[in-house]
């Protein structure tokens, strides 16, 4: 009976569910996949969800549809489809779900430090630097759904140092590393600088310590689970005979049309003043990890000795060189260092639960009214930090450009489409469009370095491969200035409206095949 009733204190002690429903709640508002959004208004996501949706109706990425992000992303976005193929439903519960283990493993990390309720405390603060508008921007990015990878790698490396000191890590450790490495690699493999940071960190001391067994454990079980994360891949391309087509794309290109032309010392003393300009950008975020820092790094409470402050320095830094290293810098490129926001999060709790230790422990007594009372003013918070909810239907309430043109393309009984000059503006999913051609938008890079990209669309509108044309034009440019080769040929505008996103205004032009 004891047994029984300790059992029940323990379930009911787990905040788990309450960070679900937390979860749920809170991404209504502040990502566009949400339900009270009309639509998502990212380009990027748009193009994930194209693909994702194209994925399930027998299309290959990069074979079929040329996108440059991971095949992962691609097939969440595959899944988030199939629940809804139509609207971001999917997503939504997607990130819903991915702000869930987020909260999850900031409370377990917590767990190592503080007690119970701090825990949790933190855990229900942490969405505030995570959904930091300057960085989240409208949601649904690669670095988003590889924050919980992140997460879970910082509290196996944590628990590690916390209950086992500096005996070394096990082969399991190093097996889920490699899985984890896997899964966020085909998401976007810019994003792996953390392993790296340990890697690096792990050779180095086992040079040191002469620890050739924990070395090759290292190197094994790590490729091992990499293998595990990657065949799932292979398979697939494989089948598809696509493999060369995802080397071609995802490697090739993203190496050669992202990537700075500087050498390595310029890239690295680059990437420190991109990185520079975000931090000072992300104040919250600023503060709160420069004083996680110095307490992990510059105290015995967390780390008790180098090897520990070794491992967790090269984990932060070779996070922030991987993203900004091939001098590219785009706002949400600094959501993945978010994270880190947490051991200020840490820090604070721990000043503040040993000076009000007696305070504290009586909290505990009404701890779920306690936390429902945090977990609504940290809701609100968020509000400061993220303005996403003023693109809501709440908000908006004219027919968007989109929801305008895919009333005109639905008139016809099977309508292709090409978003001409631009990433994915929504069009394909408003009017429910698979594409029929492989560069159905137009990648944000130097054509110069690329021109196949524009080439073929301009072939598809010469061939006329296409019932309608979606051209963007900033701000109010006249539809007379159009000088698209061979559109004026094949093409006439049936529709055109106008629309403010972000600050800055936009045409839509919708132009539909007559011969």
């Amino acid at each position: 009976m004891l047994n029984m009733q300790r059992n029940n204190k323990r379930f009911f002690e787990q905040p788990y569910l309450f960070f679900l429903i937390y979860s749920i709640f809170i991404m209504l508002f502040f990502t566009h996949s949400s339900p009270l959004f009309a639509m998502h208004y990212w380009v990027d996501s748009n193009s994930f969800f194209t693909v994702g949706k194209g994925m399930v109706n027998g299309l290959v990425p990069y074979r079929d549809l040329f996108e440059q992000k991971g095949p992962f992303l691609y097939g969440l976005h595959a899944i988030a489809s199939l629940i809804s193929d139509t609207s971001f439903l999917g997503v939504y519960l997607l990130e819903a779900i991915v702000m869930f283990l987020n909260l999850s493993m900031a409370y377990k990390i917590s767990r190592l430090y503080l007690n119970w309720l701090p825990s949790v405390v933190v855990a229900l603060f942490l969405p505030i630097f995570l959904l930091n508008q300057g960085s989240f921007a409208f949601g649904d990015s690669a670095e988003e759904f590889s924050i919980p990878f992140l997460m879970t790698f910082l509290y196996i490396i944590l628990k590690h140092f916390k209950l086992q000191s500096d005996t070394p890590f096990s082969w399991k450790v190093f097996f889920i590393n490699g899985l984890l490495i896997g899964c966020v690699f085909w998401i976007k493999y810019t994003l792996v600088g953390i392993w790296i940071g340990f890697y690096l960190a792990v050779l180095i001391i086992c040079i040191s310590k002469k620890s050739w067994r924990e070395l090759l454990n290292a190197v094994v079980f790590t490729f091992f689970g990499l293998v595990i994360a990657t065949l799932p891949w292979f398979v697939y391309f494989g089948i598809n005979h696509a493999i060369k087509d995802v080397i071609d794309v995802y490697i090739k290109f993203n190496l050669f049309t992202y990537s700075s032309e500087l050498g390595t010392l310029g890239k690295l003393l680059n990437s420190a003043v991109i990185f520079g300009r975000a931090f000072n950008g992300n104040i919250e975020g600023k503060i709160l990890m420069l004083i996680g820092m110095t307490a992990f790094i510059f105290t015995k409470k967390y780390l008790v000795n180098a090897n520990q402050k070794w491992f967790f320095y090269c984990s932060v830094v070779f996070t922030i060189v991987g993203v900004y290293f091939g001098g590219r810098s785009y706002p949400y490129y600094f959501l993945i260092i978010t994270p880190f926001s947490l051991f200020g999060l840490i820090a604070i709790a721990d000043f503040i639960q040993n000076k009000l230790k007696p305070e504290i422990e009586g909290l505990n007594k009404g701890r779920w009214f306690s936390l429902s009372i945090v977990a609504l003013t940290a809701f609100y918070l968020c509000f400061g930090v993220n303005a996403n909810i003023e693109y809501s239907k709440f908000y908006m309430k004219d027919p968007l450009p989109q929801q305008t043109f895919a009333n005109i393309m639905r008139q016809e009984p099977n309508p292709t489409l090409l978003n001409y000059g631009a990433l994915d503006g929504g069009f394909y999913l408003a009017a429910d469009i698979t594409p029929n051609i492989r560069y159905f938008q137009s990648q944000n890079i130097d054509h110069a370095l690329y021109p196949e990209n524009m080439d073929e669309q301009h072939r598809y509108i010469k061939e006329g491969l296409v019932q309608f044309v979606v051209v963007r034009l900033f701000g109010l440019t006249p539809p007379e200035q159009v000088d698209i080769p061979h559109l004026a040929d094949r093409y006439e505008l049936v529709s055109q409206q106008d629309q403010l996103l972000g600050g800055t205004q936009f045409r839509y032009l919708l132009y539909k095949k007559v011969k």
